[in-house]
């Protein structure tokens, strides 16, 4: 990969005919660029991985709903992709790969067994829609599955080596870390890791009134109101700047501000959910250019050192990007033990976070009167979020950020005894006194319990019904933004 990290073209033998004659780009290609436009990637992305015109790759996407019509009833190879993907099945099968990618971004382990069991269960939710006059059958097997496969292009993620625990990698992977540290004398402002998480940015306790309102609207569940948040720094200490990704790419609130003014980098996708596209926009577009600036700013070597766990969202050919930076990936399973941000500073970030958010519900009720907590809530918007994100990220320390790293490193025995002066539980104590101060002068009757879970939320399975329904509101969402470019 060249460093300016363009990947090669993968279909450099298609030539373009005229514009109309759309038929000389056969169907697999055509589905190609409308899954990678639907996974966020963007048109003129595309159109030069391709070797295709903008325009082409538009009218593509524009008539993508008549053209997966017609993959139904073709013949030869292309057949493959929708092959029995009819009636229940077929919707059975969409919302079964929405539950697949939500669990691989929750990083919860899946199997075989699971998803055929994940799939029985919503074919029948499905089928108990449809009433008594449905007469499908689903199975599930192993077959099925396997075709499944093919269709959606899914692969298992990567899997650990045999006959070796979790305990001895991370003790083996201890040992080869330090090694090439000490090989390659990287210097403690040149180590870095990052780390994905997800901000449920409006949720309130369930046990308040604005929690149980909030559910009773019509469309409404908490997950519409997540975003992915890419969180890191290095061994010193230094904190990168957040990186955002929400569901919609032109908010309302952004009305008259140029994103490019925001204290993070914001990004967007339909789900809301980084992928491999936005992950390698992310080191390519930001945190390469910012190191660059932050090694020039300290007078050291650009010469980086990126320490990652094994999601999916990683891609694995990150460490060939650019020259000057070093990808080490974690063994799998040990992200818990091992990884720096999963070491507190994350949950540190979120309790500051909802202290930012309820202080600032404080504020705005003293200025006047009149506004109520219902209707702060329903106000508060991704602009505001983005600012507390800000807020609450600077107010993560230093000793925090280097604290992270204890569990990781071998080396640099004087940033090793000032691990000692951090201490991740009493500091989350303290906040979580602060944000009950805060929540209980707004009426709101909760406990230290309630705050905990707010914090430390777990991100648990989707239900079938909230698979049905974020599947719906994904399809509304992708007319809207049709009929917005045929506007254009």
């Amino acid at each position: 990969m060249s460093p300016k990290g363009k990947r090669k073209s993968s279909s450099t033998s298609i030539k373009e005919g005229r514009k109309k004659k759309r038929k000389t780009i056969n169907l697999d290609l055509k589905m190609k660029i409308i899954k990678a436009h639907d996974e966020g990637k963007k048109v003129n992305l595309i159109a030069q991985e391709e070797g295709l015109a903008h325009s082409t790759i538009s009218t593509i996407l524009k008539d993508k709903e008549r053209i997966k019509k017609a993959i139904k009833g073709a013949s030869g190879t292309d057949a493959i992709i929708t092959r029995h993907r009819t009636g229940l099945i077929h919707e059975t099968e969409k919302l079964l790969l929405l539950w697949i990618e939500d669990q691989i971004q929750k990083r919860i382990p899946i199997s075989l067994s699971l998803i055929q069991a994940k799939a029985r269960s919503i074919f029948t939710t499905l089928k108990d829609r449809a009433g008594q006059e449905c007469t499908e059958v689903f199975t599930a097997s192993r077959g099925w599955f396997m075709r499944f496969q093919r269709r959606f292009n899914y692969h298992s993620t990567r899997k650990s080596r045999k006959g070796v625990s979790v305990d001895e990698a991370a003790k083996r992977f201890l040992d080869e870390l330090n090694d090439i540290i000490v090989k390659e004398s990287y210097l403690p402002e040149q180590i870095f890791n990052v780390e994905e998480t997800w901000l449920f940015w409006k949720k309130m306790p369930e046990q308040t009134y604005i929690h149980e309102e909030a559910k009773a609207v019509p469309g409404y569940k908490t997950f519409k109101e997540r975003v992915t948040l890419l969180l890191g720094g290095n061994v010193s200490g230094f904190k990168l700047k957040p990186f955002l990704v929400h569901k919609s790419g032109n908010h309302r609130a952004f009305k008259n501000i140029c994103k490019r003014t925001l204290p993070i980098y914001y990004r967007s996708n339909q789900k809301a959910w980084m992928t491999q596209v936005l992950f390698e926009d992310w080191c390519m577009n930001c945190f390469i250019p910012q190191v660059k600036e932050y090694c020039l700013q300290k007078k050291i070597p650009f010469k980086i050192l990126l320490l990652l766990d094994n999601r999916p969202v990683h891609p694995p050919y990150l460490h060939n990007i650019y020259p000057d930076v070093k990808v080490v990936y974690l063994p799998q399973n040990t992200t818990s033990l091992l990884q720096p941000m999963d070491q507190g500073a994350i949950t540190i970030f979120k309790a500051y976070y909802l202290r930012a958010m309820f202080a600032k519900a404080v504020n705005v009720m003293e200025e006047d009167k009149r506004v109520t907590l219902r209707e702060f809530w329903k106000n508060y918007n991704i602009l505001h979020c983005i600012k507390n994100i800000a807020a609450a990220w600077q107010d993560v320390t230093m000793k925090c950020m280097q604290g992270a790293w204890k569990k990781c490193l071998k080396c640099f025995p004087v940033l090793v005894n000032n691990f000692q002066g951090f201490d991740h539980s009493k500091d989350l104590d303290e906040i979580n006194k602060e944000i009950l101060t805060l929540m209980k002068s707004l009426d709101l009757e909760v406990s230290v319990e309630d705050v905990k879970s707010l914090i430390a939320y777990s991100e648990g399975e989707l239900s079938n019904e909230d698979l049905i329904e974020l599947k719906e509101e994904l399809e509304a969402r992708r007319v809207k933004e049709e009929e917005e470019e045929e506007e254009e």
